[in-house]
């Protein structure tokens, strides 16, 4: 159904206000971060169209500005607004006192971020005795297939700031929760030299689609 042959209070806007964004689909949604249509097709058709062309949310967020201005009927402003709302979702998934939460909490809002990232980055947690956050650092960042770590660099940090134990992550951007025969062996590479130190590898993880999945 067009937008112009609901009842008013039907359309996006009206029923965001009357009943709070979550009553809204994803397409109602869009609508009205769009505002307008184009060419032939009202707003709520148009958005349905974009969330077709794209693979649908998922694949719009993993989508870039540049690329999101190939869309017919997206001007900057409208790319512009779409981007700004992704990365505002982005950023409310990682609030929470991050610098001393528990590692297993802070991995969890870790792997939220990363969902539709489309580059493989490895973060550390360096942690205390008690299992909390002394430190994170994004200690690498890849393309596609793969991200390379400053293994000497990584030892010299965990040293640095006296930390009791370590856990690593890296995103599989292709969605992935298997781990590879480089995974695998990396890991148990990293455990040997840091067991060395006197710092303990409390777990390496992969992080695909919100997922965590331990190497073993």
């Amino acid at each position: 159904m067009k937008l112009k042959d609901l009842p008013e209070e039907e359309r996006p806007r009206e029923k965001l206000l009357a009943h709070g964004a979550n009553s809204l689909s994803v397409v109602e949604l869009l609508a009205v971060l769009l505002r307008t249509g184009r060419k032939g097709e009202d707003v709520l058709e148009f958005s349905a169209s974009i969330l077709n062309d794209w693979g649908g949310l998922e694949g719009l967020c993993r989508a870039g500005a540049r690329e999101l201005m190939t869309e017919k009927g997206l001007n900057s402003s409208k790319v512009a607004t779409v981007a700004a709302v992704i990365e505002l979702g982005n950023r409310i998934a990682s609030l929470g006192g991050k610098e001393r939460d528990r590692w297993e909490t802070r991995l969890e809002m870790i792997a939220k971020e990363v969902r539709f990232c489309d580059r493989e980055m490895i973060w550390a947690l360096f942690l205390d005795a008690g299992g909390k956050v002394l430190e994170e650092e994004k200690i690498s960042y890849g393309g596609q297939s793969g991200a390379y770590l400053d293994i000497p660099v990584f030892y010299r940090k965990a040293v640095r700031i006296n930390a009791y134990g370590v856990v690593l992550l890296h995103n599989h951007p292709d969605g992935s929760c298997s781990a590879s025969r480089e995974d695998i062996n990396i890991t148990d590479h990293l455990r040997k030299g840091l067991d060395f130190l006197g710092v303990e590898l409390l777990g390496h993880y992969i992080a695909a689609r919100g997922r965590l999945t331990q190497v073993p």
